[in-house]
């Protein structure tokens, strides 16, 4: 019976070990979408800048937008 409760501890502690493991490989690979999401929220704050600034900055931030 001491030989199956070691085993039994064995396998849990390797199988914790195993799990935050790969929770910690999980969180460190960059979602791609956070590279497109910022972009677009880059975007979005120039054009509300468009729309509410004045006409000369409207050409200058059109071009830029290219």
């Amino acid at each position: 019976m001491a030989a199956a409760f070691y085993f039994f501890i064995g396998a849990l502690v390797f199988w914790l070990a195993f799990r935050s493991g790969s929770r910690r490989a999980a969180q460190t690979r960059p979602d791609p979408r956070e590279a497109d999401i910022e972009r677009l929220n880059a975007r979005v704050r120039t054009l509300e800048q468009i729309i509410t600034d004045r006409d000369w900055r409207l050409r200058r931030d059109i071009d830029g937008l290219g």
